[in-house]
């Protein structure tokens, strides 16, 4: 399904994919951005992976599981932020969702150049 609103350029300049971490992108191109958005909930399941029942040990826990953090999940929490933020901006209501430009959202592909071809052929009909 293709979802739209007044195009500033026809070649799209940035391409954002909303999807979850099963989704493996499928021709990927150069102005792509792909957004994990259920990258923090899996990180609050890793983090709260059997803790103990007395809350404050639980706590403690926690706190020494999110320290070891490394930069590589930090990046991915990062990232999956800005994906839900942007997703709520967007309106974006389901996932995977390919964004050409701001403009336009292209639900239910998980094949970039597909998408792609829908937004040129869209664009075609509506000069």
């Amino acid at each position: 399904m293709l979802c739209s609103s007044t195009w500033a350029n026809e070649d799209p300049e940035s391409i954002e994919v909303f999807a979850d971490s099963t989704f493996q992108p499928i021709n990927r191109l150069r102005h792509t951005t792909v957004y994990r958005l259920d990258r923090i909930y899996e990180l609050q399941n890793e983090l709260s992976y059997q803790l103990p029942g007395d809350p404050e040990k639980a706590k403690q826990l926690a706190l020494r599981r999110f320290e070891r953090m490394d930069a590589q999940i930090s990046h991915q929490l990062e990232n999956a932020a800005k994906g839900l933020v942007q997703a709520l901006q967007y309106g974006i209501n389901r996932y995977p969702a390919i964004v050409f430009e701001g403009q336009a959202v292209v639900y239910g592909v998980t094949d970039i150049e597909t998408g792609l071809r829908l937004y040129d052929h869209w664009m075609e009909q509506n000069r």
